[in-house]
């Protein structure tokens, strides 16, 4: 089924109702523009497009990508959500608690050292960088309303290294790190700063859970969409019969995927995924 038909059908414009508060016309617009301008995004299943948009959706980040809030990447045959800059920032406002929050490039010429153990960052932002200066990296800084503060820099070569192991999009022509490599090398050293320092809300977490989703390392997080809604969508937009496994093919799978998941961390890049216990906002002690 074409996208156009597929997102505008009755089935669709309904669920998405009660997702984007009656803007489900205009939502179905700025997806099939987005799809349209897209040959890869194009040749993705509509069902992943739609549930990638949906967990837009449901965080209220617009899915354009020129704003950079969030994006919906192209893998292979399937469509992904991806958090954008923008879209962290903004979330990580709404919790209320940060009066205080910054993220940018420090350029070579302004950097002069960093101290991860005390977090002191050496920098001379009076020196102004040149045309075309090689950044040294990037920095991410976060005040709470009880005083509580935070600083992390990460060298340039550490979040290429970060991109290419856990990002399986990356090197996709039209992945936004290929796009607007600074604005995702910005947005890593902040998340990574949120996810592990922050109070992070309910909303923020499954924003974080969905955009590791991305990642080479699988966390087992579940869409937002219901089980059941997502079948029954999945058989209407594809024209293909609804999952009928039994149950122990079922658990097979799941066992399956569980032994698949694992645990790789490198260098507590990934620390938050098993940051909270129980799928509380109770932090683990370390």
């Amino acid at each position: 089924m074409a996208p156009k038909d597929a997102f505008n059908s009755p089935v669709v414009l309904e669920k998405l109702k009660s997702v984007v508060n009656g803007r489900e016309t205009q939502f179905v617009t700025s997806l099939l523009s987005i799809v349209n301008n897209n040959s890869h995004l194009a040749k993705a299943s509509n069902t992943s497009v739609l549930n990638a948009a949906m967990k837009a959706a449901t965080l209220d980040l617009p899915i354009d990508p020129n704003l950079g809030f969030a994006y919906i990447v192209p893998y292979g045959s399937e469509a992904q959500f991806q958090l954008g800059y923008k879209g962290l920032i903004q979330l990580a406002q709404r919790s209320g608690q940060i009066v205080k929050l910054n993220a940018g490039e420090i350029y070579a010429s302004q950097f002069k050292g960093y101290n991860p153990l005390t977090e002191d960052l050496e920098v001379d932002m009076q020196a102004l960088p040149k045309a075309n200066e090689e950044v040294a990296g990037y920095f991410a800084f976060m005040r709470l309303s009880n005083g509580f503060e935070k600083t992390l820099f990460w060298t340039k070569d550490r979040v290429l290294a970060h991109g290419k192991k856990y990002s399986r999009s990356f090197s996709g022509k039209s992945s936004p790190w290929q796009t607007d490599f600074d604005a995702m090398a910005r947005k890593t050293v902040l998340k990574q700063l949120l996810s592990t320092y922050a109070p992070l809300s309910i909303e923020m977490q499954q924003a974080i859970i969905d955009d590791n989703v991305d990642s080479n390392v699988q966390n087992g997080a579940k869409d937002v969409t219901p089980p059941e809604a997502t079948e029954s969508l999945e058989s209407f937009l594809e024209g293909a019969p609804a999952d009928n496994a039994t149950e122990p093919e079922k658990e097979r799978t799941e066992q399956t995927g569980a032994s698949e998941n694992g645990s790789e961390i490198e260098d507590g890049v990934y620390e938050e995924l098993g940051l909270f216990e129980g799928g509380t906002i109770t932090p683990k002690e370390q």
